[in-house]
């Protein structure tokens, strides 16, 4: 194991640890980036198909390029969709430009510590793309966001949810 995967391992049974009692860790936008910290059902997230629409959650979308001659906008939002009986989230990517990326951050204790699902990277113009899905809940410090960047463009990402 390199040493960063142990950092890593170490830094995330940590803030778990953390988390689990109730304890805010002081140390903003730490997160986990990598796509297999949410594929395959790891940390509890779901892969889903890229062509799942769902319905709008929560906050308005970004524009990675709001004025796109090709009309390749790169719109990101925080989407909801119901599989197998249970409300899952997840970030989208819509009308992307290949090479744009897409990710959702997810966090149990209000913002400060997340763990990044993705980022996952548009392979074609124009095809919707989404990250792994993750179950919701009702509790104020379980929240979402959908962010996503590319092609020189700043990285955008909706409020939480």
């Amino acid at each position: 194991m390199t040493r960063r995967a142990i950092a890593k391992a170490a830094c995330t049974a940590a803030a778990g640890v953390l988390l689990a009692g109730g304890v805010t860790v002081a140390v903003p936008g730490t997160a986990l980036a990598a796509r297999s910290d949410c594929e395959r059902g790891v940390n509890g997230f779901r892969d889903i198909s890229d062509s799942l629409v769902g319905v709008p959650a929560g906050p308005n979308d970004k524009k990675l390029r709001p004025s796109d001659p090709q009309g390749l906008v790169g719109r990101i939002s925080l989407r909801a969709a119901t599989i197998d009986g249970r409300v899952h989230g997840f970030a989208a990517l819509a009308v992307p430009r290949a090479g744009d990326e897409i990710w959702m951050d997810w966090t149990l204790n209000g913002r400060d510590v997340h763990v990044q699902c993705g980022p996952f990277r548009a392979s074609r113009d124009g095809n919707q793309l989404t990250s792994a899905a993750k179950v919701t809940d009702n509790s104020p410090n379980y929240r979402f966001r959908a962010c996503g960047g590319g092609g020189g463009q700043a990285v955008q990402c909706t409020d939480w949810w």
